[in-house]
């Protein structure tokens, strides 16, 4: 009678196979897990940063927009975050010209209605176009996309005034495609 000790050559090829098959499986649903919480985290960071705006704009930090034309753009650069801020939940510098929360106007000029807006791009490439803070959802980030879709701004701290042309993704609000913008943005960031 032998006395064994140890595993087989057949055993251990075995155990290899069986970890190799669970290896296989497991790494892309953890990947794809991982992907899935950091753009969650990007739509909770959109909205954050509409939020911030909001607070800071009631608080007459910014002007608001007064007619349907008008429009206020501030750039992530400027705001006052409580967390983080300067890196997106894929860890990644914000690109800021492209990064920004637009207020628009959509009642009238004695009756406002504020709606908060949010365009979001990071040198990862990751970017969500401009869309209402409200309906913001995961499925609008792209990786890789055009950024063209994201129409970029400058301006400055106190709020440089310009006239713009059609906004991506704000042209049902403004058909004419003509707004009187003022755009608050640290533009010694981006090299205006």
């Amino acid at each position: 009678m032998k006395n064994k000790k140890g595993f087989t050559l057949i055993e251990l090829l075995a155990v290899i196979v069986i970890l190799a098959i669970l290896l296989a499986v497991a790494i892309p649903r953890v990947t794809n897990y991982i992907s899935g919480s950091r753009r969650d985290s990007l739509v909770t960071t959109a909205r954050e940063f509409a939020d911030t705006v909001e607070k800071d704009a009631t608080k007459e930090v910014y002007e608001l927009p007064i007619s349907n034309n008008d429009i206020t753009i501030v750039s992530l650069n400027l705001m006052n975050l409580q967390k983080g801020g300067s890196k997106s939940p894929f860890n990644a510098k914000w690109v800021y010209s492209n990064s920004y929360v637009a207020i628009v106007n959509v009642g009238t000029d004695i009756d406002p209605i504020y709606k908060y807006y949010v365009t979001l791009s990071d040198k990862k490439k990751y970017s969500l176009p401009l869309v209402e803070s409200e309906k913001i959802n995961s499925k609008q980030i792209v990786r890789n996309g055009d950024l063209t879709s994201i129409t970029p701004i400058c301006g400055s701290k106190e709020g440089e005034y310009k006239v713009m042309g059609k906004i991506k993704g704000l042209e049902e609000l403004n058909p004419t495609g003509s707004w009187n913008a003022t755009i608050y943005m640290d533009s010694s960031e981006e090299g205006c």
